[in-house]
């Protein structure tokens, strides 16, 4: 069994918080009170990780975009 990183685990938290995301505003789950408010508290308990993972996400692209203008100006 392979080991996942932190970034891997992190993206599969971030898949996970978005198939929630889309059960929530299904009708059977919104119909089940129960699962509702189960899959609802779930939900709330990732949103601060997945958020600042996709914050981190976006810095990196930033980063890397900044370093390839660096390069191409280096070879300018």
């Amino acid at each position: 069994m392979p080991v996942l990183t932190l970034s891997e685990k992190l993206d599969q938290l971030d898949a996970r918080y978005e198939e929630m995301t889309h059960q929530l505003s299904a009708p059977e789950v919104i119909g089940d009170s129960a699962r509702f408010q189960k899959l609802a508290k779930q939900h709330a308990e990732l949103q601060e990780i997945v958020s600042k993972h996709r914050e981190f996400k976006q810095i990196e692209k930033d980063l890397a975009g900044a370093h390839q203008m660096v390069l191409e100006a280096e070879d300018a």
